[in-house]
């Protein structure tokens, strides 16, 4: 009885204390007291005493302190020598911890990029590929740390790239979803950031074999073809729908990826659309939330895009779409978005091959170091211009996602993403609409980050068992 009293310091003092003071309270704090002595020595990092007990019989796998078996403890405390002595005597290398992590993943968990520990278990026989309960690998633990030697002894002992990026889209994916159906709920209409965008990473996901919850798909696309055809009774009264070069044409892009059939509401929205075009080529939009509505670039180029796919029914398309490609073509971008949109719109267009691949080349110079895009050369990289700068340059067709520059682009969305499966993204648009929740992370960063994150997991889905043929968007 003495010897478990020795055995309880700090947590059940903070019980008993808690108890006194609140009786709530001692259910919930969790009890830190260690259940035997081998725990107890392989908390506080008693590499000593760990092998005295283990050498007299303690067993290495008789108990856990909260979720972790004894031997991620030493793993925690990079004790090669103790973890070789563990496993020796028998203790669980495949023994998972609460969330499902291995224990390789703790080994690939720590600040020194160091590769003993890591050697050690997969000789052992832990799986490099297996995932925890929220899609991760050791691969992708590693990654984000920016473990180089890490990931290149993980490869070599056959973990797989397409099992971490798969897992990276699928949770990206679910999250857009999820979040997607809640701004519904919040806001009772649709948008670019929270239904259109994630469309778009549903379709290339679905392509790429990423599971896609069908149900929330198919409500997506109700609720988008609800709003247009509010925007047509608007539109029949003589009255402006908001900024339609942008949001009309993303929701026709939108609806595309998800397969829906021309009809008449398409064809309707799509003459809204062709109204704003300018003689010049260009169409008209509102430059007042940036990025997603700030660029003729983005409102020429989407609009071309939503003609083709939609416009059947609009008088001189041809014309159209020739004079909003010649307008793209002479126009200087400024702003990645407006380089990300310029080389899309040109390659929708069928602009002359090398004016498509020179704006493919003023895009791929804008890289950073990182591997990642900024919006604007003051700002740092970030998901929403990395993950569009990729599509666009896989979609127009000048790179392929086994590119190093697109691969380095990739490297940079994984090792950025969240655990979540988010990208946070910070907004600088001014606040013109009230905040609606969405359930997304990230707080007033809620709306920019779905987009990004739509962006990014299109971005990363492309690196998937790429087809010979790029896909596009919407159709």
């Amino acid at each position: 009885m003495e010897r478990k009293n020795l055995l309880r310091p700090a947590g059940a003092v903070l019980l008993l204390f808690a108890s006194l003071v609140e009786p709530r309270l001692a259910a919930q704090i969790p009890d830190f007291t260690p259940s035997t002595p081998l725990l107890r020595a392989l908390l506080y990092g008693d590499s000593a005493a760990a092998m005295r007990l283990l050498n007299a019989g303690a067993d290495p796998n008789e108990a856990r302190f909260l979720v972790f078996s004894p031997l991620v403890l030493a793993i925690i405390h990079k004790d090669a020598a103790l973890v070789r002595t563990m496993i020796a005597k028998g203790a669980d290398v495949k023994a998972l911890d609460g969330t499902g992590a291995t224990t390789l993943m703790w080994a690939v968990f720590n600040e020194t990029d160091d590769t003993e520990l890591v050697e050690l278990l997969l000789r052992a026989g832990v799986d490099a590929n297996a995932r925890d309960r929220s899609g991760n690998t050791a691969l992708s633990w590693a990654t984000q740390r920016g473990h180089q030697s890490i990931i290149k002894m993980l490869k070599l002992a056959g973990a797989s790239e397409q099992a971490r990026t798969k897992a990276a889209v699928e949770k990206a994916v679910a999250l857009l979803q999820k979040s997607s159906a809640q701004f519904m709920k919040v806001s009772s209409c649709t948008s670019c950031h929270h239904q259109s965008l994630p469309q778009m990473a549903l379709g290339a996901a679905r392509e790429r074999g990423v599971a896609v919850n069908e149900e929330l798909a198919g409500e997506e696309t109700k609720a988008m073809v609800r709003t247009l055809e509010s925007v047509k009774k608007m539109t029949d009264l003589n009255q402006a729908p908001p900024d339609p070069a942008v949001s009309i044409s993303y929701a026709l892009i939108g609806l595309a990826a998800e397969h829906y059939p021309s009809d008449a509401l398409t064809t309707a929205m799509a003459q809204v659309i062709a109204n704003e075009q300018l003689p010049d080529g260009s169409f008209r939009t509102i430059p007042v939330r940036p990025p997603i509505e700030a660029s003729k670039f983005t409102a020429t180029a989407l609009s071309l895009r939503a003609l083709q796919l939609y416009g059947g029914g609009v008088v001189a398309l041809e014309w159209r779409t020739r004079n909003a490609t010649r307008w793209l073509r002479d126009s200087a971008p400024r702003a990645t978005e407006d380089r990300v949109m310029r080389l899309l719109g040109l390659a929708w267009g069928k602009a002359e091959s090398k004016d498509v691949a020179d704006a493919a080349k003023q895009l791929i110079q804008e890289q950073r170091p990182s591997g990642g895009w900024s919006q604007l050369p003051g700002l740092e990289a970030d998901a929403y211009a990395t993950g569009q700068a990729l599509v666009a340059l896989y979609q127009s067709g000048q790179m392929a996602a086994t590119n190093p520059v697109y691969q380095r682009g990739v490297e940079f969305l994984l090792r950025t993403q969240l655990a979540d499966g988010s990208w946070l993204v910070h907004t600088r648009s001014f606040p013109v609409q009230a905040p609606k929740d969405s359930g997304f992370p990230h707080g007033k960063h809620q709306w920019i980050s779905a987009a990004g994150s739509s962006w990014a997991a299109m971005a990363v889905a492309y690196s998937i068992e790429a087809p010979a043929a790029p896909m596009t968007l919407g159709r």
